[in-house]
């Protein structure tokens, strides 16, 4: 991840070069290593090193510690649980200070939990690891009927994570129940859900067909929301683990 970021550094800088130079010109694409060992002009391979140690500095900052290696995996995992539990804590700290009602659980994607978490110091780079993309926290107003769609398409080898206030049964591997905060989804009920703007606009599908109501950007990306609770964790003397818990159980297949 962090030799992607260095290239795209590598063509900002090259651009920025040549725009400095007032000069034209020609270019072809090639692939080249992550370091500047092939690049034989002076103050450009200065100008790229200075940009490098930019970027180590920010991304090796350590903003909490982890006990114990966590994965992210279906049906359920550490790290999934882990996220979006804090996610519906910045969440509703976004709510209270925006004077609205509480989330009422979170939804995420496990296509966009993209590293796991080894054990010991997490730093900034690490969750750029994880959550490597721009994508928008935001919270959607959803029927109970509505919701119903989503979690029916839900299976123990296909499914998506959320938060700890969701509890689903299955039967073997097909959906049979869910409950949100211990009580059967009432169908008439307007649930408030906490989720990225990538999914509610498509991604993954996991969506589809399902009307949202109304919906609010909060204008923060989540990996920023990550990082921030993850240091106020830590402030508060916390580590960060996650464990597996009740939001999903199997029970056995009718026959």
């Amino acid at each position: 991840m962090l030799k992607k970021i260095s290239l795209l550094f590598i063509a900002l800088v090259l651009f920025l070069f040549c725009q400095a130079q007032n000069k034209s010109f020609d270019y072809k694409l090639k692939t080249v290593d992550g370091n500047c060992s092939s690049y034989d002009n002076p103050q450009l391979r200065k100008e790229l090193d200075k940009e490098k140690k930019k970027l180590e500095k920010k991304t090796s900052v350590v903003i909490g510690y982890c006990p114990e290696d966590m994965v992210s995996e279906m049906p359920q995992s550490p790290l999934s649980n882990f996220l979006t539990d804090i996610l519906v804590d910045i969440a509703n700290d976004y709510c209270q200070k925006h004077h609205k009602e509480a989330v009422d659980f979170s939804l995420l994607n496990f296509g966009g939990i993209r590293s796991s978490l080894r054990a010991g110091n997490v730093t900034v780079g690490n969750i750029f690891e994880i959550s490597p993309f721009e994508n928008n926290v935001v919270i959607a107003n959803i029927k109970g009927s509505e919701l119903l769609k989503v979690f029916r398409r839900f299976k123990v080898k296909k499914c998506e994570p959320y938060s700890q206030q969701v509890s689903i049964q299955y039967a073997g591997d097909y959906f049979y129940k869910a409950l949100i905060h211990g009580k059967e989804i009432d169908i008439n009920k307007i649930y408030r859900v906490v989720t990225l703007d990538f999914i509610l606009t498509g991604g993954d599908k996991i969506l589809e067909g399902v009307e949202i109501l109304s919906s609010e950007s909060t204008n923060i990306t989540v990996r920023d929301a990550y990082i921030k609770q993850i240091k106020k964790m830590t402030a508060e003397g916390k580590v960060i683990t996650g464990k597996f818990d009740e939001r999903m159980s199997i029970m056995p297949q009718p026959r």
